[in-house]
């Protein structure tokens, strides 16, 4: 009788753990998340910076720097606030280091 018992409060607490670790996804931050990289789109309004680059300023305030492949990547200083997976992040570090490097070098 006194396994049935262990047995039951066994499986009752293995339920209750298993349904808790099952819950949504929680981002800490208080504000919706801008994406890496935008595609150019109608009704995107892009601006000229004073050096010649281009860049897009979303609703959400993030800054996007217009790449060689005509794809606005976020600005480095947002990317704390942003939410990503590794693929991601690894497309948009190649492509921002690629161009910044470039436009630096350009003057």
């Amino acid at each position: 009788m006194k396994k049935i018992k262990i047995l039951q409060l066994a499986v009752s607490l293995a339920m209750i753990v298993t349904l808790a670790s099952c819950s949504a996804t929680y981002y800490p931050y208080g504000t919706p998340s801008g994406s890496l990289i935008i595609s150019s789109a109608p009704g995107v309004y892009v601006y000229r910076y004073p050096d010649g680059r281009y860049y897009y300023r979303s609703p959400e305030g993030y800054v996007y720097w217009r790449g060689h492949d005509n794809r606005y990547y976020l600005d480095r200083s947002y990317i704390g606030r942003a939410h990503y997976d590794n693929r991601e992040y690894n497309e948009w570090n190649r492509h921002y280091n690629s161009y910044y490097n470039h436009s630096r070098n350009r003057y």
